[in-house]
């Protein structure tokens, strides 16, 4: 029936036929709302004792937990589905089946209870705050019938206080109070954002959905309803079309729309909304609207006086309100004292011009962009007298906050009424710049999902400021400013653990507070839940929590607490993700170099270079990557763990394999290309395994060696990761990689490689793969010095070098051979084998391997103190090769021996002129070995020529090098050298003390005839009378 008051049949209204005269008494009797709880108070019933203060809990919109302040984080939409079925059965225990019914539905998958399992440990370890048997330690509690919640106080569940307070306004309505039962009604509907359990599958959560969504609108209904009552038809006329808009088959909104028109003496648009739904239900359903909104249209086609507004006058005028909305500032806030100043630089700059400064705080999950925001907000605070205004976007979580329930907020915080707030987004937004408009607010937006759920907050006066936090770069959105976040540095990251643990304890253990943090790799969030788990744990040493994370398989596991946690963080923005982009995250994340080029990242996707840009740099949008420069990227240590672990868990053997094998083929096309510029005369490159990629090419030998150094070290990495899975073409890509590892003298790094590599190929049984790694790790032995066992490698790849089927491989060996040999003090053994290798070189057509044979020959003839002119003839030869090869680093080298040649036949000019042209030719980025080597050699020179002065700054500079490159047999050259050029300036006990150093590391070295040379000058210096030392 008609309830002339409102023009509306109640739900249990008076029987057909009877009409309530003007004033009399209102019969709502749906407002006994035995729906909502059988008697009052009992949603709450034996709650109010229990533990667990501060425990909140949300199911009017998506589901969210509090405890106190602190939002925690409740996991996957399957696991947030099982609480919300404990939730909404009220303590009532729920067993396993009904749970995985409730969850999965028909259809449950075989793990279902072991998932479900997981699930129940994983929101108690989230939910308590402690763990224990005692069931008052508990907040979800196990019992031979099932699982319940127990322990929530009062208020903990958003649904009872609404529930609560529409009981309220029943009580207030029968009473005669319509304004006071609207208001509450009105505080009750303000409770919900969004979508009933917004973002969680299943039957369970799906009844639940709708079913909390007739109540939220039934009780929206009678609130309007109540509007009507206090006469304030005009102003809920635009709610109402909203509503009746969003919702055409409800009879009962279109009778309500259609009493607020006729109040405002819009008959005829009243009558058209009666049209309107009958079309509607004929079309759709069938049907004529009910008897009760038939009636209405009656009365209104006849005027009938019992619709008139009712003479209630209600409704105070809002109060004019300054919202204070930011979250408390962190006391223990450490750091970020540029980023701050320039934030307060920016929103203290509001009302200088026209425009509204917005400021963009961008950064990876865990970064700490909110803490900054809040903290730089509060500094600012008396720039905006007028308040300040805050939101959480949920721009990573499932169902980012709509902007239209952004303003409606914002608008009620401001101070208008809810009947003065628009129905519609644009709507809505123009109203909230009116009521901005000539008023300072800062205006806070925090964890923005993208600049369209932003743009629709800006303030239109520029009175006003606006500061946002996103992980997204939000490139659409102007922006006055953007301030990137990232991970703080080690001394602040330490300040932070700190001022958080206590000062005695952190410098009781500074070494272990350095690892810690680096462990963290310096993420805001990591330090501080690591810091806070120490805090709470005093008996817990620093370096023993550093020793936990030393794992990475847990690190991930160990940095939560109390359900805050660096992996939830990463999850929030993994889930956010397209496929093409959770893929590209998974698989970029496996190879080991911390930073990947284009190139690389396009080898390990296996797509073209243009399609991986698009998608990693959406990446980097996102704050999933980082890019320091254009076309490279890298991630965060603990991204890295987080996307590894994705990928264990998502991709298959091969295709985690295949990624990485597809970077090693072009890690081995490029390096050929680049050895084939650097050491053109050399066959190499031509022997190696054909690949799937060309890689680049490089046009000269300096950007060749460039890119060649530049990528020496990820190049290793990858050799060594792909060791187990093709150990021959790790095998090629070592043997290639010697001209740069020669150039760098990075031996030591490549001897654990090779060895890695070395292992695994005598396991497959690759005889051409283990020989090569007997050169590369026998040559690289002698290199630093471990001559024992770099004979017993080489003796080995000679072996395996008998069959006759890589022959440039031979020659190389037998002269890495013939070193050693010269070593071991055997010069006449050691050019045989150069003779040796000359002809197997010859055999294999490179010339280039042949000069270098040559110019070894020289050497030993040098170092056996040889003076014979022949030896400039052979000097020379190995010259004109390298020349004729056009190759610029042979030559560099033919220069080296060919001015030790000169300086032998008493020729210094010559040797200082040759050595000059070499360091001409290197320049400042060539090979630091070559540079070094040139520069004592010069030395010496020079002090042959008597510029003493001069050849102690070149040994200088050629020491500086030597120590760098941990050279040490060239470095024991320059300390004699230098000990040379100060004994020529006169200090005769600092030129001893350098022969003396030389001595010891010649000796160590068992260099005996260098070390011979040194103890030679001793003598000479102690039979000399003392002198000055010059001036």
């Amino acid at each position: 029936m008609v309830n002339p008051m409102t023009g509306v049949e109640a739900c249990q209204g008076p029987a057909p036929g009877s009409v309530r005269r003007r004033g009399a008494p209102m019969s709502y009797g749906w407002r006994n709302s035995a729906h909502l709880c059988s008697r009052r108070g009992s949603v709450r019933e034996g709650t109010e004792t229990l533990g667990k203060e501060g425990l909140r809990f949300s199911v009017l919109g998506p589901l969210r937990c509090w405890r106190g302040d602190t939002e925690l984080l409740l996991g996957s939409p399957r696991q947030r589905a099982v609480l919300a079925v404990l939730l909404l059965r009220r303590r009532r225990p729920v067993t396993a089946g009904e749970l995985i019914d409730a969850v999965w539905g028909d259809e449950p998958p075989a793990t279902a209870g072991a998932v479900l399992h997981t699930y129940i440990s994983q929101l108690r370890r989230s939910l308590e705050t402690r763990q224990g048997d005692s069931p008052d330690g508990r907040v979800i509690v196990s019992s031979p019938h099932g699982y319940a919640l127990q322990g929530l106080h009062a208020g903990s569940l958003d649904l009872d206080d609404f529930e609560q307070r529409v009981v309220e306004a029943d009580d207030l309505a029968a009473r005669g109070e319509p304004a006071r039962a609207r208001d509450v009604l009105r505080t009750a509907l303000a409770m919900g954002e969004g979508t009933p359990l917004a973002g969680i599958r299943g039957p369970f959560a799906e009844a639940e959905r709708a079913r909390l969504g007739e109540l939220r609108m039934s009780v929206t209904e009678k609130c309007l309803e109540l509007e009507l009552e206090c006469g304030r038809h005009r102003e809920i006329v635009p709610e109402l079309a909203a509503l009746t808009a969003a919702h055409p088959l409800r009879e009962r909104l279109r009778g309500l729309l259609m009493v607020a028109l006729y109040r405002c003496d819009r008959q005829a648009e009243s009558l058209a909304v009666y049209a309107d739904i009958r079309q509607v239900l004929d079309e759709q359903l069938g049907v004529e609207p009910g008897p009760s909104l038939q009636e209405l249209h009656r009365h209104v086609l006849r005027n009938d006086p019992l619709l008139a507004q009712p003479a209630v006058e209600t409704g105070v005028p809002a109060q004019p309100v300054v919202p204070a909305q930011l979250p408390a500032d962190l006391a223990d806030f450490t750091g970020r004292t540029a980023e701050v100043t320039r934030l307060e630089a920016t929103l203290r700059a509001a009302g200088r011009g026209t425009a509204v400064p917005v400021t963009v705080v961008t950064g990876m999950g865990g970064a700490g962009k909110t803490t900054l925001a809040v903290h730089a907000a509060h500094r600012v605070r008396d720039a905006f007298p007028d308040g300040q205004l805050y939101v959480d976007l949920r721009g990573v979580e499932n169902d980012p906050v709509n902007p239209a329930d952004v303003l409606a907020g914002f608008l009620r915080g401001l101070g208008s009424a809810d009947a003065h707030v628009p129905p519609g987004l644009p709507e809505r937004a123009a109203h909230y710049r009116s009521v901005l408009s000539g008023r300072r607010v800062l205006v806070v937006l925090d964890n923005a999902h993208d600049a369209e759920q932003v743009i629709p907050l800006l303030p239109g006066s520029a009175g006003c400021a606006v500061l946002v936090t996103s992980r997204s770069r939000l490139g659409t959105l102007h922006a006055s400013d953007r301030v990137p976040v990232q991970s703080l540095d080690a001394e602040t990251a330490a300040g932070l653990v700190s001022r958080v643990v206590g000062r005695d304890r952190v410098e009781a253990e500074q070494q272990a507070v350095r690892r810690l943090v680096a462990l963290c790799g310096g993420l805001p969030l990591a330090v501080r839940i690591v810091a806070a788990r120490l805090a709470v744990r005093p008996e817990w040493s620093i370096a023993e929590t550093a020793g936990h994370l030393e794992d990475e398989q847990h690190r991930l596991a160990e940095l939560r607490i109390e359900g805050l946690g660096v992996e939830a963080t990463f999850w929030l923005g993994y889930r956010q993700l397209a496929e093409e982009q959770a893929r590209a995250f998974r698989l970029l994340a496996l190879p080991a170099p911390a930073t990947l080029g284009l190139a690389e990242a396009a080898a390990v996707l296996d797509r073209p270079a243009d399609e991986v840009e698009r998608v990693v740099e959406s990446l980097v949008d996102a704050g999933m990557l980082e890019s320091p420069a254009r076309g490279s990227y890298r991630y965060h240590d603990l991204v890295r763990l987080f996307a590894r672990a994705r990928a264990e868990d998502q991709e298959s053997t091969a295709e985690r394999d295949g990624a990485l094998t597809r970077l090693l083929d072009l890690l081995l096309a490029t390096t050929r290309n680049a050895y084939r510029l650097i050491r053109p005369g050399q066959t190499v490159p031509d022997h190696v395994r054909p690949t799937a990629a060309p890689g680049p090419a490089f046009t000269t030998e300096q950007q060749a060696y460039g890119w060649g150094a530049q990528h020496l070290t990820a190049a290793l990495q990858v050799v060594e990761q792909t060791a187990a899975i093709d150990p021959g073409t790790a095998a090629d890509l070592v043997l290639v990689l010697d001209p740069v590892l020669h150039a760098e003298f990075r031996w030591n790094d490549l001897v654990p490689v090779a060895r890695t590599v070395l292992e695994h190929a005598r396991r497959t049984g690759d005889r051409q793969a283990e020989r090569r790694l007997g050169y590369m790790l026998g040559g690289a032995l002698m290199q630093i010095e471990q001559l024992g066992a770099a004979r017993e490698l080489i003796d080995r790849a000679l072996l395996l070098c008998a069959d006759g089927t890589d022959e440039v491989t031979y020659a190389m060996t037998l002269n890495v051979l013939a070193i050693l040999e010269s070593r071991a003090g055997h010069g006449d053994r050691a050019l045989e084998v150069y003779n040796l290798a000359m002809t197997a070189a010859r055999t294999a057509g490179d010339e280039a391997v042949e000069a270098l044979a040559l110019g070894n020959v020289v050497q030993i003839r040098l170092d056996r103190g040889d003076a014979d002119p022949a030896l400039l003839h052979q000097a020379e030869r190995q010259l004109a090769i390298y020349e004729r090869l056009r190759d610029e680093h042979g030559t560099v080298m033919a220069h080296y021996r060919l001015g030790q040649v000169y300086r032998r036949l008493g020729r210094p000019a010559d040797a200082l002129a040759v050595h000059q042209q070499s360091l001409t030719a290197l320049g400042p980025s060539g090979s630091p070995l070559m540079q070094a080597g040139s520069l004592v050699r010069s030395a010496e020179a020079l002090l042959d020529m008597g510029a003493a002065s001069l050849a102690a700054q070149y040994v200088r500079r050629g020491l500086a090098l030597t120590r760098r490159l941990r050279w040490s047999r060239l470095e024991a050259l320059a300390i004699r050298v230098h000990g040379d050029a100060l004994a020529q300036l006169g200090d005769s006990a600092a030129a001893a003390a350098e022969w003396h150093r030389s001595i010891g590391l010649f000796e160590k070295l068992g260099a005996a005839s260098a070390a011979e040379q040194g103890r030679r000058r001793l003598e000479a210096m102690a039979e000399q009378p003392p002198r000055r030392q010059a001036s």
